[in-house]
């Protein structure tokens, strides 16, 4: 446990008990000079609470300006970070009520200092590491189980009054709500999560991100935080995490990005997320900016043959714009197919208008498999989609809504270890209103059907009963 939170910071761990004591013992020696009975609390209070600061902001990095928001209040209480944040709050709930004997400006600091140091991990460079809501749960739970332990005992023997400093606390409290309100939330992006179990990612999994992302992109930007986020109802996680521009006066300037796991066959990075060009994107060599199809294709070309020369490979390629006017660049496909099935393995890149590579998608499945001799033609499939999507609309309610469906293409998927051939069906919403005349579909969503069971899978893999 203590190796994987402190990751062998030996030099780092000395130097802060070291710091820890001196403030501890400077913290004595004042208290005692102002007259204060209670030297050896603040002293102790001074040095737990340099060494909570310390062992949370070490090996900090840039702020990302997002904080997550876990939903599921109980999920901290089972896993270790959760019942360390707890612990080493304790402690400063006792030695802060025990040094200060007034419980309401107490209660104000245990809730304010948990919540102060996610919002510096946030925004502060350099002290940035993960903002979450969870953390700062579990940090407030410890300081009030530690105000309890301490009010119980000086409740016994008659030594403070619950009253002193509430005229105190409330000025507090209103002016760290203002603050909040007012400065805190707006400098904040927040990610809702609903507890489906968004966790730290480990250190297998930061290393799997770091080998993807220098085989991508080399050292051109540094990783920030990565959780691990289970795919829903699904039998898989992906790791999902932050990067950030190394170029000096950007550190505000990130993308995102997430990698399948176990596997790690499966990489996605958007760097930028704009119709403008940002110092996120990747620069390739040689490249210029491209105003064609065919210059985009170029750029991405080169792009790959430094990064994923694997592509050349490929037996369709194909560039087209992102945007009616490409606004947001061109995206280039790299795909295999084999006996006319589309192949696992993947490959997209997509440039901006400046020439830099704003996202990729890459999937590292084989180019070439067996599989069995598919029983459902298109038309078989389209209709088992039409009846999985029809009995979903009945059960939500929305029996009148329209759809249309086609089937484009066979694609080989990887069911509990054996290939199997997929027909891949487009599925659009049917806009076309009465006397409107007729309107453009919505952007669809891909539907597979095994072509050996004719079993049914919805866009996000999940499958779908024919009632």
């Amino acid at each position: 446990m203590f190796t994987a939170i402190f990751q062998h910071q030996v030099g780092y761990l000395a130097a802060c008990t070291l710091t820890a004591l001196i403030l501890g013992g400077a913290a004595w020696v004042l208290v005692r000079r102002l007259g204060n009975p209670h030297g050896v609390w603040w002293a102790g209070l001074a040095f737990t609470l340099t060494g909570v600061l310390g062992v949370t902001f070490m090996d900090s990095g840039r702020a990302s300006g997002v904080c997550v928001l876990n939903h599921q209040f109980a999920e901290p209480f089972h896993t270790t970070q959760g019942l360390w944040n707890l612990a080493m709050m304790v402690p400063v709930g006792i030695l802060a009520l025990m040094a200060v004997r007034r419980p309401l400006p107490v209660l104000v600091g245990v809730v304010v200092l948990p919540l102060g140091i996610e919002f510096t991990q946030a925004t502060a460079d350099g002290l940035g590491r993960v903002c979450d809501s969870s953390d700062a749960e579990m940090n407030i739970i410890g300081g009030l189980v530690g105000l309890g332990v301490a009010a119980t005992v000086l409740t016994v023997r008659r030594s403070f009054d619950w009253r002193a400093g509430l005229k105190g606390a409330l000025i507090a409290s209103a002016a760290f709500l203002l603050l909040g309100a007012g400065v805190a939330r707006p400098m904040l992006d927040f990610t809702n999560v609903d507890g489906t179990g968004l966790s730290d990612a480990d250190s297998d999994q930061k290393r799997a991100v770091e080998t993807a992302v220098k085989e991508a992109f080399g050292d051109r930007y540094e990783i920030g935080q990565l959780y691990e986020q289970p795919c829903g109802d699904l039998p898989c996680k992906n790791i999902i995490f932050n990067l950030h521009s190394r170029e000096k006066g950007h550190g505000e300037a990130f993308g995102n990005g997430s990698l399948s796991w176990p596997d790690k066959q499966h990489l996605n990075v958007l760097l930028e997320d704009s119709d403008r060009p940002t110092v996120m994107g990747y620069p390739v060599t040689g490249a210029k900016a491209p105003s064609t199809d065919q210059e985009a294709n170029r750029v991405a070309q080169s792009y790959t043959r430094q990064q994923y020369p694997w592509a050349k490979g490929a037996n369709v390629q194909q560039t087209y714009p992102v945007g009616e006017k490409a606004q947001l660049g061109w995206i280039t496909n790299w795909r295999w197919t084999h006996s006319g099935v589309l192949m696992p393995r993947m490959l997209d890149v997509q440039v901006d208008r400046a020439g830099h590579v704003s996202q990729i998608d890459v999937t590292l499945g084989p180019t070439r498999v067996n599989l069995p001799k598919a029983k459902l033609d298109a038309k078989q499939a389209e209709n088992a989609v039409v009846k999985a999507v029809a009995a979903r609309l009945r059960a939500n309610g929305s029996a009148d809504a329209t759809f249309q469906v086609k089937a484009f293409t066979v694609k080989a998927v990887d069911q509990d270890g054996k290939w199997a051939p997929h027909w891949l069906v487009n599925v659009t919403e049917d806009t076309k209103e009465q006397g409107d005349g007729a309107q453009p579909s919505n952007p669809g969503e891909t539907y597979r059907v095994n072509a050996i069971t004719g079993q049914v899978y919805d866009s996000g893999g999940a499958s779908m009963k024919v009632r």
